[in-house]
């Protein structure tokens, strides 16, 4: 067989071998909550698998190069056809979607502000596309309207702003840090939604306070969620630094929102992962016949929310996916709807869902996947459809999701 048509065979069964470890750890690991000892046995005992398997791409090779296939030799040429079919997949897969992303409706893309922490290593346009710079500090100011039929007429413009998965640590420049809180401030938001895992390791959780509390504020207030991280580290310490500074927590819980009579509900679910999300409890107290905004760490919270209407709900935990490939995008997403939730919106059932990039990297690298602040604004239908709003209720996913 020719060496480069063995060459070709041997990438596609790596990328193959990589997608089955991937998708095996999203829905049997990282997809629902787990113990800690099926946590542990799964992140070891799923690549360790597959490693196993490795000698057979060997045994393989050989049996084609003597021509002597013998039993290891076949059942190489059985795990290379899987993984090279798998491979091949993937990658059309993942290419196809990339430049055809779904459309969601009742959503508006407005253009995006680009913030330069820093100075960029790589002036070359064309370089930075092939992804040879770390976006880690090119902050990505998003801005959406939502549309929502029946808005009251008091909420039209409404504004909030979404920051979620700020991974705070001493070795990232406290600088961006600020200049996230200084956006937020200078919008003058009625509303600011955090989405959790705010550190990563328990010794930042005071500087987490200081950098990101300091005078961030919004009209109705500034309220939060835990991520799995927060879990991780000390969740009641963090909740403690974070109240003292001003920010109320939703925990499968709701509140109301109201200007003067009209009132819209604001509801937050517990993280999937490691927290305990109770889906009844949250809208125990929403009627579901008027607007409703939601916040939740972990996207796939969405499909466990049936038969109660969602008009925004926000959430983070991907980063994007964090490092992109050109072309294929997204290619490590925590999701067990791996690269479809990577970012941008989404629905389920009467869930408009919001996934963010979010802010943090760990470790401090980001590839064609810049750190995202997200800013909502809602608006009437009625309003969306005027001569004065935007007309295009149209809105494709990132095309890098």
């Amino acid at each position: 067989m020719n060496v480069l048509v063995l060459l070709l065979l041997g990438l596609l069964a790596v990328a193959g071998n990589a997608r089955i470890g991937l998708f095996s750890l999203n829905r049997l690991v990282f997809a629902e909550k787990h113990e800690s000892d099926r946590l542990r046995i799964g992140l070891i005992a799923i690549p360790v698998a597959l490693t196993v398997l490795l000698p057979l791409y060997w045994f393989f090779y050989s049996g084609v190069r003597t021509g002597r296939m013998g039993p290891l030799a076949i059942a190489g040429a059985v795990w290379v056809a899987l993984t090279v079919a798998t491979g091949v997949y993937w990658l059309i897969d993942r290419s196809w979607y990339n430049f055809h992303p779904p459309t969601v409706g009742g959503v508006i893309a407005n253009p995006s502000e680009r913030v330069h922490i820093r100075e960029g290593h790589v002036q070359s346009k064309g370089l930075r596309a092939l992804g040879i710079h770390n976006d880690v500090y090119d902050l990505e100011i998003t801005s959406h309207d939502v549309v929502i039929p029946d808005l009251p007429p008091s909420f039209e413009g409404y504004e909030i702003a979404f920051m979620t998965d700020t991974h705070v640590t001493g070795f990232m420049r406290e600088d961006f840090y600020r200049r996230c809180v200084e956006e937020i401030i200078a919008r003058d938001v009625d509303l600011v939604l955090l989405g959790g895992d705010f550190v990563t390791w328990k010794a930042d959780i005071e500087l987490m306070a200081r950098v990101l509390l300091i005078d961030l504020r919004a009209k109705d207030g500034v309220w939060a969620v835990l991520g799995n991280h927060d879990y991780w580290t000390d969740a009641d310490a963090v909740v403690a630094a974070m109240t003292a500074r001003g920010v109320r927590f939703l925990v499968n819980r709701s509140t109301r929102i109201t200007r003067g009579p009209d009132v819209i509900d604001l509801i937050g679910i517990d993280e999937l992962y490691r927290g305990t999300p109770d889906i009844e409890a949250t809208f125990r107290s929403v009627p579901g016949n008027r607007p409703c905004i939601g916040v939740s760490h972990h996207p796939d919270i969405a499909g466990h929310i049936e038969n109660q209407r969602v008009d925004l709900l926000l959430a983070g935990h991907t980063h994007g996916g964090q490092i992109r490939l050109p072309f294929l995008g997204a290619i490590v997403v925590p999701s067990k709807h791996e690269a479809l939730y990577a970012s941008g919106f989404h629905r389920e059932n009467q869930v408009l869902l919001y996934v963010s990039r979010g802010l943090g990297a760990v470790p401090p690298v980001r590839i064609l996947c810049p750190p995202e602040l997200a800013t909502f604004r809602l608006v009437s239908e009625r309003r969306a459809g005027s001569d004065e709003g935007p007309t295009d209720l149209l809105l494709r996913p990132e095309r890098r999701a």
